[in-house]
């Protein structure tokens, strides 16, 4: 595989940019380190511009509702291709039908696997 798109910086460990990521994009500051719970691995040229593949941790962070507004100014968060935050809750994913796409695609295949059985002891491997 050629690049592989990975938001870890040089040195940095998943919960470390995870942190880091968290800050600036939303400006949620993490007490405790959460459950790691999936691992998505994905080939395909095109999937993320100039990359031919892109490799994402996910991890179960618990939170209250607040206003996301991170370190980021909109014109930073724009060229990391987000347009936009909002809250969205699991029957609103399963039946979403708008131009946006989740990630993983049919994320609320693993979500509700997540509410319903709990933390996996691993993360679990995920598809597009």
């Amino acid at each position: 595989m050629g690049r592989t798109r990975r938001r870890c910086r040089t040195g940095e460990t998943l919960l470390e940019a995870l942190r880091r990521e968290l800050h600036e994009e939303i400006g949620l500051v993490l007490d405790t380190d959460p459950p790691h719970v999936w691992h998505q691995e994905v080939v395909a040229p095109g999937h993320a511009e100039g990359y031919d593949g892109v490799v994402n941790d996910y991890f179960l962070v618990r939170t209250a509702s607040f206003r996301p507004r991170g370190a980021m100014t909109d014109e930073q968060l724009a060229a990391e291709n987000i347009q936009g935050l909002r809250w969205w809750r699991p029957q609103d994913i399963t039946v979403y039908g708008g131009p946006d796409l989740f990630s993983p695609r049919d994320l609320a295949t693993p979500l509700t696997a997540l509410i319903t059985e709990g933390v996996p002891a691993d993360p679990v491997p995920l598809g597009l």
